[in-house]
């Protein structure tokens, strides 16, 4: 392959091969089928925006926005068995005689039931007119754009560099967010801008080879690190909830709290494990290949 658009066009190929072949199991409500459609979905977004001058950004901004929509949907449906998983293994952890009242109960039912509610809306999706159109849109060839004809070694490389200086401008609005929420929702951005650079570094890699997938795994590690702190910090949002609805209740929330602080204590540590990552990520040695 020589030309951008040729290593772009197939790059999105394959991701739509693999978010159809995720569809039935999707539809049958299992969550690694729904991970690997979310995973497909996140990629096809991150290449038609990285590499938007490639393609005619006039079919493939709607395209990303309806890929948005049902990420977001997806999301949903992933993050709540996540969820749910995580605080069931949480609790199991703890001793027996520091477990007071019906919380194993009320995190299954909390959680089962957005599990349930999500899936419902993951099956509307599907069975509508829209996925079917987008299926459509991406199963031919995308009509490109002004540089999709120029040579792949070239303009890849360049147009993936945008992305890691997004990256590099959400490190440094991450070092000056102050202790707290704040800090919390910068790193939540860099995690999403590093999952967009190890994107668009593996669309690359089909051309630079070994030195984008090195750049990849950096950010891969980042996303992975991070997503660790986040999904504490969101465990903690959602047992101050099931907090509040216990006492509503007249149940204790004694548990609820030793729960909150083990989370809160394990974003902490993502927090400290995410230094060096963030560190590697951020040297420019990595990114020769960028040009």
């Amino acid at each position: 392959m020589g030309s951008a658009g040729e290593v772009v066009q197939a790059y999105v190929a394959t991701q739509v091969e693999r978010l159809l072949a995720a569809v039935p199991g999707v539809r049958d409500g299992d969550d690694d089928a729904v991970h690997d459609a979310r995973v497909a979905t996140r990629r096809l977004r991150a290449a038609l925006s990285v590499y938007r001058s490639v393609l005619d950004r006039e079919v493939t901004d709607p395209v990303r926005a309806e890929l948005a929509e049902l990420g977001h949907v997806l999301g949903t449906a992933r993050d709540a068995y996540v969820e749910g998983h995580a605080l069931r293994r949480r609790l199991a952890r703890e001793d027996p005689a520091l477990v007071v009242g019906p919380v194993e109960r009320r995190i299954d039912e909390d959680r089962s039931a957005a599990r349930l509610l999500a899936q419902d809306g993951v099956d509307s999706w599907l069975a509508s007119a829209r996925f079917a159109e987008l299926v459509a849109t991406l199963a031919q060839d995308l009509p490109t754009g002004p540089g999709a004809s120029g040579e792949a070694t070239t303009v890849l490389p360049r147009r993936a560099r945008r992305a890691w200086h997004r990256l590099d401008r959400a490190l440094e609005a991450a070092a000056d967010a102050p202790a707290g929420d704040d800090r919390d929702e910068a790193l939540h951005e860099v995690r999403k801008a590093a999952r967009r650079a190890r994107y668009a570094s593996e669309v690359a890699a089909a051309v630079v080879g070994a030195p984008a997938r090195r750049s990849a795994k950096r950010a891969h590690r980042v996303q992975e690190v991070l997503g660790t702190q986040h999904d504490a910090v969101t465990r903690q949002e959602t047992l101050r909830r099931l907090a509040h609805q216990a006492d509503l209740d007249g149940e204790s929330t004694f548990t609820y709290g030793r729960l909150h602080a083990l989370e809160q204590i394990a974003g902490e540590a993502a927090s400290d494990a995410a230094v060096t990552p963030l560190r590697r990520v951020a040297r420019r040695g990595h990114r020769r290949w960028m040009r």
